[in-house]
């Protein structure tokens, strides 16, 4: 059973910016931006796969590679340890959006919230989880993120939101918590 204790300290709506705080061993935070619902999650670092391996290999578990940048295995020599994405869901109907342009970004922060290192570019995959469809289409990759807390900047089809997160150095397992609708 996963431990949560969720504490929220800011939440600041500012035209299309959003700042959202937490501290939870897996993450998931939401938030408005536009017509858009945004959930992000930081999770255990997912083994990712193409179509044709999915079928050839009968896998039934990780991450189908939909488009988008190159994915970062969890066996890469960074040794990435979580799987940073975000889902984008239309507001009203809460359907997933499929054809979103997404850019990610994160940056460590000391104790008094302020940027500690320079900011991580996240080479952003659009991806699905193996048999959930398009409903589960989501947009990042695995990352190497010690634990501490950061800032995650993204630009979501022209509109910025950010979080900022407290993580630990291992997530307790694969998409706990991701609403796949």
């Amino acid at each position: 059973m996963r431990n949560f204790s969720i504490l929220f300290t800011s939440a600041i709506f500012l035209g299309a910016v959003c700042i959202v705080s937490a501290q939870a061993q897996d993450v998931m935070k939401t938030a408005k931006v536009g017509t858009m619902k945004v959930e992000l999650h930081v999770l255990a670092a997912e083994p990712f796969f193409t179509a044709d391996e999915v079928t050839a290999k009968k896998v039934t578990e990780g991450m189908l590679i939909v488009g988008g940048a190159a994915p970062l295995a969890p066996d890469a020599e960074s040794r990435p340890n979580h799987h940073l994405v975000v889902h984008v869901f239309d507001a009203k109907t809460g359907k997933a959006i499929t054809n979103t342009k997404v850019t990610m970004s994160f940056q460590s922060l000391d104790a008094k919230g302020k940027p500690a290192s320079a900011s991580t570019d996240v080479p952003v995959v659009v991806m699905q989880a193996i048999g959930k469809g398009e409903q589960s289409t989501h947009y990042g990759n695995n990352v190497v993120m010690p634990a501490g807390q950061y800032a995650v900047a993204l630009v979501i089809n022209g509109r910025k939101c950010a979080f900022k997160v407290s993580v630990s150095d291992a997530s307790s397992g694969s998409m706990n918590g991701m609403d796949m609708h």
